[in-house]
């Protein structure tokens, strides 16, 4: 049984103990009203945990009394006030707190002992009078009040010890980070990989500080594809129309790739095919389709500016939420799929007043928010809900989902800490703001907002050869309880634009901002026109950086998106700049450069689809694709340090390259997706699992002799049992070195042609002899057909055991194999071979005279010869 940890949760520990205690107290009976006022004797109870323990780790002192403050109710009412003394032991004595009591009146704190001995621990309870503090609204409903002006005699604690000893005790061993192939849900027990676990909410969920399209998790270090499915006809149609003509990809009447959410290993897309009548769920790691959600009803959003076609309403997803809501009843979160009644074109839509909440995991329908207010800035809240935040006529609203939801006109005892939608219920918008408070007249709109800390808003002001009009910044608290409250403002100097407003050929003011990066401390600016950026130190207002002109195709647009200290341009040039957004320095570029003269703009148009684990992931595309399509591996990883290339694919994404429109990307859980307009399949680029096999053909073999041991590495994720793909490859995909997955899923994937110069993996090869000691055999390197072999001579007698052992790359997960073999004796050496004895043949006369004729003509016929020869 694994062992306490050092740092333990304590506060989960807390929860359930006081809860416990909770229980017993709500059943003790309600009194009448008491005069003269009643003197109570408390009894205070007080434990630490874990007893014994080390020096330097930390313990939990929990303390409660026999009388809960029975005006409490929810998080109305009275609490009452402890002390804790400890006594370390030395004999000095500590006070800690004072602390207030939670609502059934006890309390915890954390204590980390420094000294070897006995600790003496004890809760103190004061002398209290009953105040009556706090009244819930619409006032008491258990009959508390009659307690009110009661004396509660002080009390102390019996004393605790507590036992610290020198070596500390051993904590729960953590399970290490996978390096096999995993799936969710993530087991709790494996507190240490929270890291690994992402979501892709969709929407102002993905917005985090000052970064767009932010995914959590780690991001792909390879091309390896795990799985593609078909969304809508696509690639080449019919050789009649006498040319490389494919159907229709993205834009207007096109197939576009939405929202599209990720939530706990499910993507969610909605049907952008004619009809449009709903959306589907695809498990992340297989592409599987799990359920298909039919929103059919009547149509809407016909006709308009461009004559929309419209979609058959009824649910279309619009982003996703995970709602974290903690409070001493409930604990953890719960995700659900929002539709916010968009209907139209994706790029044109309207929207409805009414929202409907469903539950992620099945798709079924839970509730709605009628009377949505969703004016203002949307931000995703720290506990997952809702936000929109927005000044007007001198108030600070916020609009908030789960008070819409949680909203109730009388908050009885306990109700105010229960999340319970209930089903099929239609929850009035109107109760929904979380906050409403005055603010004074401040010019511009909210630029930044962080929850709980401040807004920024602002005017970029006016600087041509027209007038000079200065910019203002402003900033108001969103502390709690300094809500709306004024933290600064001034007045700054605009970057000079090249001409006034009326003289830009794109209608409009030509110069375009403040971005605010309150991280970073700057705000920025851009003109598409002169192709120039410029930064302003958000203390002081002060210019602090310009840059050269970025390339001339940018002039269709300067998209940015700023990580980690850096702010990243990119657009139509197809180059991708980094720049210390506090310098305007140049860091580093990166050139999506053409193949051939496929890309009609010189470089690949490049957008930033999202940005994960210090990568940057690239999309490509254009407003409407002409036919036949440009070619090009535009889905691209980026190093974001170094603007080094770490892998690309063939790709083709959607719209213009103004940030993710170029490619409708999606991250999570390390694995990353989107629509290819080459063929209008989804794709799932990740890291997958593998199978290692060890054979060995002549298991039983002589001692001296050779044995060849043979096996393959295979790439099992889901995409290789695909029907084209396990028809092709019977005896399973190959895996491939990290440097050739390009090429290599290509031609598994795309129809691409097989590279011949690919390589396959190292595995290493171990024995384990019959002593139980291990041999190094060395390693293989499998071929492009995904087999290896390598030879290799036993020195002892015995049965082996053979492992081979695949670590695994980027492109793959690890995996191995084992088999045996046995060695024999070798046979004895061989000796000298003796004849068998045999009796020797009687010679007869006959025999003998014949013997003897043949000698004399032999030398008879010897002697012409010399004779001859001598003449």
């Amino acid at each position: 049984m694994k062992k306490l940890r050092n740092k333990q949760k304590l506060s989960a520990i807390t929860f359930v103990v006081m809860m416990t205690f909770a229980a017993i107290f709500v059943a003790l009976p309600i009194v009448s009203a008491h005069d003269p006022p009643w003197t109570i004797p408390v009894v205070a109870y007080a434990v630490v945990r874990p007893n014994p323990i080390g020096v330097g780790q930390e313990a939990l002192i929990m303390w409660w009394p026999n009388h809960y403050p029975i005006t409490a109710e929810g998080a109305y009412g009275d609490r009452w006030t402890w002390t804790v003394e400890v006594t370390d032991p030395s004999g000095s004595k500590q006070t800690l707190g004072p602390f207030t009591s939670d609502p059934v009146g006890g309390g915890w704190t954390t204590f980390t002992p420094s000294q070897v001995g006995t600790y003496t621990i004890v809760a103190k309870f004061p002398q209290t009078i009953l105040p009556g503090d706090n009244p819930p609204p619409g006032g008491y409903s258990r009959g508390g009040d009659a307690y009110i002006g009661d004396t509660y005699l002080a009390t102390d604690s019996e004393p605790v010890y507590l036992t610290v000893q020198t070596d500390q005790i051993e904590g729960w061993q953590e399970t290490p980070y996978p390096t096999e192939y995993w799936t969710r849900p993530i087991n709790d027990m494996n507190r240490d990989w929270w890291p690994l676990a992402g979501n892709w909410l969709a929407g102002a969920a993905q917005n985090v500080g000052p970064t767009n399209y932010f995914g959590y998790g780690q991001g792909p270090e390879s091309a390896h594809v795990m799985w593609s499915s078909s969304v809508w006809a696509g690639g080449i149609m019919d050789a009649r129309f006498g040319g490389p003509i494919g159907y229709a990809t993205y834009h207007y009447e096109g197939v576009d790739f939405v929202p599209p959410i990720i939530l706990n290993g499910k993507l969610y897309y909605n049907v952008r095919s004619l009809p449009r009548e709903g959306w589907r769920c695809l498990d992340l790691y297989t592409g599987e389709e799990l359920y298909f959600r039919n929103t059919t009803g009547p149509v809407q959003g016909v006709g308009g500016g461009f004559d929309f076609s419209g979609v058959l309403a009824g649910g279309l997803l619009s982003f996703g939420q995970i709602y974290n809501y903690e409070s001493p009843n409930q604990h953890g979160g719960m995700p659900y799929l929002w539709s916010t009644g968009a209907t139209g074109n994706a790029f044109f839509p309207t929207y409805t007043n009414k929202w409907d909440m469903y539950d992620a995991d099945t798709g079924s329908y839970i509730c709605s928010i009628g009377n949505v207010s969703f004016s203002g800035t949307q931000v995703y809240g720290k506990e997952g809900s809702i936000l929109f935040y927005n000044i007007a006529n001198n108030r600070l609203t916020v609009w908030n989902t789960s008070r819409a939801i949680w909203y109730e006109e009388q908050f009885y005892a306990n109700s105010y800490w229960m999340w319970r939608p209930v089903l099929n219920m239609t929850y009035d918008g109107n109760n929904g703001f979380s906050l409403n408070v005055s603010v004074p007249n401040l010019p511009g709109p909210i630029r930044a907002v962080r929850e709980g800390e401040y807004i920024i808003g602002g005017t970029g002001g006016q600087n041509d050869a027209t007038a000079v009009v200065d910019g203002t910044l402003w900033a108001l608290s969103l502390e709690p309880g300094r809500e709306g409250t004024l933290l600064w403002q001034y007045d700054y100097t605009p970057p000079r634009a090249y001409a006034p407003a009326a003289q830009s050929p794109r209608g409009g003011y030509p110069v375009s901002g403040p971005y605010v990066d309150p991280e970073d401390g700057v705000f920025h600016f851009f003109d598409a026109n002169t192709l120039v950026r410029w930064g302003y130190d958000l203390a002081t207002g002060q210019q602090i950086w310009e840059t050269d002109p970025e390339p001339a195709l940018n002039y269709y647009g300067m998209p940015f998106n700023v990580y980690d200290g850096k702010l990243l341009s990119h657009g139509y040039a197809g180059t991708l700049i980094a720049y210390d957004i506090k310098t305007g320095v140049e860091l580093w570029r990166y050139e999506a450069s053409n193949v051939g003269y496929e890309s009609p703009y010189g470089n690949y148009p490049i957008s930033i689809g999202c940005i994960a684990d210090g990568k940057i992931y690239l999309g490509s595309g254009e407003h409407s694709p002409t036919q036949p399509l440009w070619r090009g591996p535009n889905m691209r990883c980026i190093d974001a340090d170094t603007g080094e290339e770490l892998w690309k694919l063939s790709f083709l994404g959607a719209n213009m390259p103004m940030g993710n429109g170029g490619s409708n990307y999606a991250i999570a859980d390390s694995y990353l997706v989107g629509l290819n307009a080459y063929d209008m399949k989804i794709y799932c680029v990740g890291k997958g699992p593998s199978e290692t096999t060890v054979t060995v053909q002549n298991n039983v073999i002589a001692k001296g002799n050779s044995v060849q041991i043979t096996g393959t590495i295979i790439d099992k994720s889901a995409g290789t049992q695909q029907q084209e793909q396990a028809a092709r490859f019977p005896n399973g995909v190959p895996a491939i070195a990290d440097e050739d997955q390009e090429d290599y899923m290509e031609y598994v994937y795309m129809q691409q042609a097989m590279p011949d110069d690919a390589t396959g993996v190292t595995v290493k090869l171990y024995a384990i002899d019959p002593n139980g000691n291990y041999q190094d055999i060395g390693e293989a390197t499998s071929d492009i057909w995904g087999n290896f072999g390598k030879s290799w001579k036993p020195n002892d007698e015995g049965q082996y055991l053979i492992i081979a052992e695949f670590s695994g790359t980027k492109a793959y997960y690890k995996s191995s194999a084992s088999t045996y073999i046995t060695v024999d004796p070798a046979p004895s050496p061989a000796g000298p071979i003796e004849p068998e004895p045999t009796e020797a043949p009687l010679i007869t006369t006959e025999m003998a005279i014949i013997v003897a004729a043949i000698i004399v003509a032999v030398a008879v016929l010897v002697g012409f010869w010399i004779v001859r020869k001598r003449k």
